[in-house]
């Protein structure tokens, strides 16, 4: 990576068992998803940490995917509420609610495709209509119109 990159959305093909289990459960083929910053590093929501801003080592089973319309002044707004987040919990109910189809309230914790929607909406980017961040799954962001995915 470069000093500096365009900011995307970033979706994974993750290899271990509970990405098959994401998978397979949201009829997809990403099972993690994240924001990539200028500097290259990410911030996610993984299960076991929550929320944190980390170097990859392994490009490999990633998509990146610009954001038709984001202008420098929204990813700065969508980057900086991620980033706020860091320390935040893992959102172990919202998982569940994938599997029970159960509303779950809003508990100031992420699972990492919430996280990813919420701060795109924070910088006022609508990526899907008519659903809450805590109804998007890794696989339902790539359906957004907006996604463009970057070409290697």
């Amino acid at each position: 990576m470069s000093d500096q990159v365009q900011p995307a959305v970033l979706l994974f093909h993750g290899r271990g068992l509970i990405s098959a289990a994401i998978r397979w459960q949201t009829r997809s083929r990403y099972s993690h998803a994240a924001l990539r910053l200028p500097d290259g590093r990410i911030v996610e929501s993984w299960q076991g940490s929550g929320v944190r801003v980390r170097t990859l080592a392994d490009w490999t089973g990633i998509e990146a995917y610009a954001v038709r319309g984001m202008t420098p002044a929204h990813w700065d707004l969508a980057l900086s509420y991620a980033c706020a987040q860091a320390g935040a919990g893992y959102d172990y109910w919202g998982v569940v609610r994938f599997v029970s189809r159960r509303h779950m309230p809003d508990n100031r914790r992420w699972f990492c495709s919430e996280l990813v929607f919420a701060s795109l909406q924070w910088a006022g980017v609508q990526l899907l209509s008519r659903i809450d961040a805590a109804e998007v799954s890794p696989g339902m962001l790539a359906l957004s119109p907006l996604l463009e995915q970057e070409q290697p």
